[in-house]
């Protein structure tokens, strides 16, 4: 059994592996550096982890387990009811946005393991077809669904492309600040970026479904 000092051990570890992970990627970590940066003894990771592959899984449920603590699922089984009119769905909609953004947030207060996650689904981890059965396509369906029920449309190609929409900007910028930094015409997105990149994909979010 665990003691307390060892949960914290433990905590440490998977705080340090992400932080590390999202910042240098899987592979190219070693032990020892996450091991300095937890303050805790190399050797307690087979202890606790039983090695380098339990530790990675034990990072990816953790930042997966702070998706699903998420307000988005809350927000939508108790807002379900402005579905019903015209401009509840606005309403609805403009919500759900932001309870993506606020999800996928990279601001620098969020835990870096969810950095991690965002960057494992662009490369060809082994973990990354079991996250995306297990926890992506289950939300691909659910939003394609909202979809469906407000646009009265049945076609799963233009679904999905709308779902792309509700999730794929902030994805970007969260999973590849550098990236968008670049492009940049200034070299670096300003303070009010992320508000207007959320209102701009609330404004087509609410076009393709005929309500803008």
């Amino acid at each position: 059994m665990i003691t307390e000092a060892g949960e914290k051990s433990k905590h440490a570890f998977i705080h340090a592996a992400g932080k590390l992970f999202a910042e240098h990627g899987i592979e190219r970590v070693r032990l020892s550096e996450i091991a300095t940066l937890a303050g805790v003894d190399a050797c307690m990771i087979n202890y606790y982890f039983g090695g380098r592959d339990g530790l990675v899984q034990a990072v990816i449920e953790d930042a997966l387990s702070k998706w699903h603590r998420n307000d988005i699922q809350k927000y939508c089984e108790e807002n379900s009811a402005l579905l019903e009119t015209r401009d509840g769905q606005c309403i609805f909609i403009t919500g759900l946005v932001e309870c993506v953004f606020s999800t996928l947030s990279n601001n620098g207060n969020e835990d870096p393991a969810t950095s991690m996650l965002l960057q494992l689904l662009q490369h060809p981890h082994p973990l990354r077809q079991k996250i995306v059965e297990r926890h992506i396509r289950p939300g691909m369906r659910f939003f394609s669904d909202i979809f469906r029920r407000i646009s009265g449309n049945d076609d799963f190609e233009t679904a999905f492309c709308w779902y792309l929409f509700l999730i794929c900007p902030k994805y970007l910028c969260s999973a590849c600040p550098g990236m968008i930094d670049l492009f940049h015409p200034q070299g670096a997105v300003s303070e009010s970026f992320d508000r207007r990149l959320q209102h701009f994909t609330t404004k087509l979010l609410l076009s393709g479904l005929g309500l803008a």
